[in-house]
């Protein structure tokens, strides 16, 4: 229960005896319990100071803008206004960041805010912050604030009428006060400062190894100056004794024996300090992860990011947002909807080039002007540039985007349907998409290491989003070109001899499969390169440079497993056509994997499938396992 004092007299007394410092004559004089040690654990614990900068940073760095609702489809931004310039600037020589960062603070601390309405000679109406440590709230008997008192130079509380403030306090059992986290933590945190004392202490004493030294029963008796001597030279192997780390030189038969405590190692307090930071920031609802509290992996980087302004801060965002609407905008509104609302999406905005190709195709066309252009690169205006440049091939009901010079490529127009004749054998067909796919790749990983020097490794996200839908496209379509150059050398094998004319097939039809099949090859390609580079980036730049080579280095192995599946799927597709009706597997010989080589000679009909569940060699129904670097063909035939 807490406990009530008279006067500041019997507070420091009993503060005193009870080994408490006095530092500051603000702390109330009633439930001293909730908000004694506030103060101290905020200086003292890194933790604690780590999560709630962290926490109060982040929300205070968000814009509060003014809005004015003018009907339920329409709003506009108010700027020129005296609620908007009050969250400008809300005193003198005073920041909104400053402001917010601190009253976030007291929030966080004491679970408990408030700023002062106050109204200057001019009539212009200012917020100032009142310390937490220097306010109570007076409830009614039901928990809602009556007064606010506030501690002043005088040594006494001063009772205000709330109307005057903008406030917010957390949830208590008691009072209208709120509940300190400070007070939860107590436990968590005493026993984080006992382990940093104690591990201060074994350092201060040189972190010796926890040992005894043993002197026989029957050794010489020792006179004091013996005695002396011994201890003084034992000194001399501890903290600032000149010869730390040595090995001492025993006397008179003695042992030195290791005791079962704690040895050195116990004094590593970095698992002990990620979980304390663990403990806090769960406290306060934040991913252990975006304080460094526990890693993370960089493919959820934007997660975590999503997830903060939404679920962790979001909730404390909507609840100033309401304070103000409730407290603050009745009084500047002038009988206006105004309404004043945090900007979320400024923190949640993308890089430059992900809102460009975003908006551009939300909206069809080109939506800056070259004004705009010029003006956001720091170059001086010029004539004839407040005019918006719209390409001729983008009009309403025609392109998605300017960014598109055509419609989405079709495989036809990147290769026509060809003669055997005007095809390579199935080797040098995959040995030049090999060399094609490496030369591509080689492109895009010199391009996003140069990137990515220009940025911290924590960008890396980031700068690997950046683009990524362009990059599976251009590399999907390389795929799909030379994909479908494979699909006819495998089926000129097949209609070379069954069906030299033709009849019945067509190249074009199988351009929908191969689009498919060429898309989940490229998005494959790009999500194990990035994930070999997220693996990589813990280990430092060098680690990066060699994971994005290594993405050039395995376009033999793409090449030659998805050379096999097209040239497996363009014979099927001829046999079908041609009214073939059986279909045996032939393996390539002892390099072949055993479920391969067992199925060698083994014919099934022609619509079904193989013991180890492919179509033909390559096919990507069989998994990962049966069709990496695999060699295998098939031969067709009439009937048994």
């Amino acid at each position: 229960m807490a406990r009530t004092f008279q006067s500041l007299g019997e507070l420091g007394s009993y503060l005193e005896a009870a080994g408490v410092r006095v530092v500051d004559p603000g702390y109330p004089l009633t439930d001293l319990a909730d908000d004694g040690c506030a103060y101290d654990v905020w200086r003292s614990q890194p933790s604690v100071r780590k999560v709630v900068d962290f926490v109060a940073r982040n929300v205070a760095s968000v814009p509060l803008h003014v809005y004015e609702r003018v009907s339920d489809l329409d709003r506009q931004r108010v700027i020129d206004h005296p609620l908007a310039r009050l969250l400008a600037a809300p005193a003198p020589r005073m920041v909104p960041f400053r402001l917010w960062h601190a009253l976030l603070a007291d929030w966080l601390i004491y679970d408990r805010w408030c700023a002062a309405k106050k109204i200057t000679d001019t009539g212009v109406l200012q917020l100032v912050r009142v310390p937490a440590r220097r306010f109570r709230f007076v409830d009614d008997g039901l928990d809602q604030v009556a007064k606010i008192a506030i501690w002043t130079r005088e040594g006494h509380y001063d009772e205000h009428d709330p109307d005057g403030f903008v406030y917010d306090h957390g949830y208590s059992q008691r009072g209208a006060n709120g509940t300190s986290p400070m007070e939860t933590l107590r436990d968590l945190l005493a026993e984080a400062r006992e382990a940093v004392e104690y591990r201060r202490a074994v350092w201060a004493n040189g972190a010796r190894v926890p040992a005894v030294i043993e002197r026989p029963a029957d050794a010489p008796s020792w006179d004091d100056t013996a005695r002396g001597r011994f201890v003084s030279s034992m000194r001399a192997f501890i903290r600032k004794g000149g010869r730390e780390g040595g090995v001492p030189v025993l006397e008179d038969g003695m042992t030195m024996k290791v005791v079962n405590a704690f040895s050195p190692r116990d004094t590593g307090d970095l698992e002990g300090r990620r979980l304390t930071d663990a403990e806090v920031a769960s406290a306060y609802h934040i991913a252990p992860e975006l304080v460094g509290a526990r890693a993370g992996t960089y493919s959820n980087i934007e997660a975590y990011r999503q997830m903060l302004y939404r679920d962790a801060l979001g909730p404390l965002i909507v609840a100033v947002e309401q304070v103000l609407n409730a407290m603050l905008t009745p009084d500047l509104a002038g009988g206006r909807a105004l309404y004043v609302e945090a900007n979320i999406e400024a923190k949640l905005r993308g890089s430059f080039e992900e809102q460009a190709r975003v908006l551009s195709s939300a909206v069809g066309a080109p939506w800056m002007l070259r004004s705009e252009a010029r003006a956001r690169a720091n170059l001086p205006a010029i004539e004839h540039a407040d005019e918006l440049v719209v390409p001729l091939n983008v009009t309403v009901g025609g392109l998605a985007s300017p960014r598109d010079t055509a419609p989405p490529p079709k495989a036809g127009r990147l290769a026509k349907a060809a003669r055997p004749d005007d095809l390579g054998t199935f080797a040098a067909e995959r040995d030049a998409f090999e060399r094609a796919l490496t030369h591509h790749l080689e492109g895009l990983a010199a391009e996003l290491t140069r990137r990515l020097e220009l940025k911290a490794a924590d960008d890396l996200a980031e700068v690997w989003g950046t683009e990524r839908a362009e990059r599976e496209a251009a590399l999907a379509e390389l795929v799909l070109a030379w994909g479908y150059r494979l699909a006819q050398v495998g089926a000129w094998e097949v209609l070379t001899s069954w069906n030299p004319e033709a009849d019945g097939w067509s190249a074009e039809v199988m351009l929908a499969w191969l689009a498919k099949a060429a898309a989940t090859y490229a998005a494959e390609i790009e999500q194990a390169t990035y994930d070999r580079v997220a693996e990589a980036a813990d280990q430092g730049d060098q680690a990066i440079r060699d994971a994005l080579a290594g993405w050039a280095e395995v376009a033999a192995l793409h090449a030659l497993t998805a050379s096999t599946e097209f040239r497996g799927f363009g014979g099927h597709d001829a046999a079908k056509a041609s009214g073939l009706a059986r279909k045996t597997w032939h393996a390539r010989g002892r390099s072949s994997r055993p479920t391969h080589a067992a199925l060698s000679g083994t014919s099934v009909e022609i619509w079904d499938v193989f013991g180890n569940g492919a179509r033909w060699p390559g096919d990507r129904r069989a998994g990962a396992k049966e069709t990496a670097r695999c060699r295998c063909h098939l031969t067709y035939s009439r009937s048994e």
